[in-house]
């Protein structure tokens, strides 16, 4: 369905593998249908206070009983951050989320990737046309308006689905040639680019293009799938900022200083 937006027997399947006791998953489907409910519904708060609440959820969550040995209150995995390759990685083309009571029907992310099902980063990729003079702008316009935060006064429409940002970690826009990054709180003049492929040596070479730019700079130090998450864990905060509360993504230099 198009209205769902964590894929939920890809969450169900990927939490159930990865809680094991003695080699066994032990989480019950019933279980598994009330994680799922936990990680979807965050009540009726704003976009920033429930993405902030699905890390405060992701770092420690509990269910009532491990069934196979009988411990309460077990500590349950929802992403493996010791050993990421238990975890699924998904790249999906064209993310369509059905936007019920909003300006359009829907809105379509050109690329959405997702970890365990849930989706953890929003792409959208522009070129430069007769149409489109600033792709940048045009780029991280366009996840604000999926986020439906862009600033318009006076206005109460929906332009996008805030639900599809609960579980975000980054906002990447891209036109081929330039790739910045942010978290759901950055306006354009705080979308950066990533400058270091590290913990990598050797610069990604696309295909196609035969050229390593700043767009593989970033899917390369960025997302590949250890440094997601560890950059998800690790180097994210939330802060006051003057009257605002704004979320915080590690720059670079300071993730590559830190490891």
């Amino acid at each position: 369905s198009f209205k769902e937006i964590v894929i939920k027997s890809e969450f169900k399947k990927c939490v159930k593998a990865i809680n094991l006791y003695k080699g066994k998953p032990w989480l019950t489907d019933d279980q598994l249908d009330g994680l799922y409910e936990d990680f979807t519904d965050f009540g009726e708060r704003s976009l920033l206070e429930n993405n902030q609440e699905f890390l405060a959820r992701l770092n420690k969550w509990q269910v009532d009983e491990n069934t196979l040995n009988g411990d309460q209150n077990p500590v349950v995995n929802i992403i493996d951050f010791d050993n990421w390759l238990a975890n699924s990685f998904t790249a999906i083309n064209q993310y369509r989320v059905d936007t019920p009571g909003g300006v359009k029907s829907c809105i379509i992310p050109d690329v959405v990737l997702l970890v365990n099902g849930m989706p953890i980063v929003v792409i959208e990729c522009k070129d430069v046309n007769s149409y489109t003079s600033d792709p940048m702008h045009q780029a991280i316009e366009q996840m604000l308006r999926y986020a439906d935060m862009r600033e318009q006064e006076g206005s109460n429409l929906k332009e996008g689905e805030p639900k599809l940002f609960y579980t975000n970690q980054l906002m990447v826009a891209t036109h081929g040639d330039d790739c910045k990054f942010g978290s759901i709180t950055s306006f354009e003049q705080y979308y950066y680019n990533w400058k270091t492929i590290y913990p990598d040596t050797t610069p990604y070479i696309d295909n196609t293009t035969l050229q390593h730019r700043k767009q593989e700079q970033l899917v390369q130090g960025m997302l590949k799938p250890q440094n997601l998450l560890d950059l998800t864990l690790n180097f994210t905060l939330f802060m006051d900022s003057g009257k605002k509360r704004i979320k915080v993504i590690a720059r670079y230099q300071q993730y590559r200083a830190v490891n």
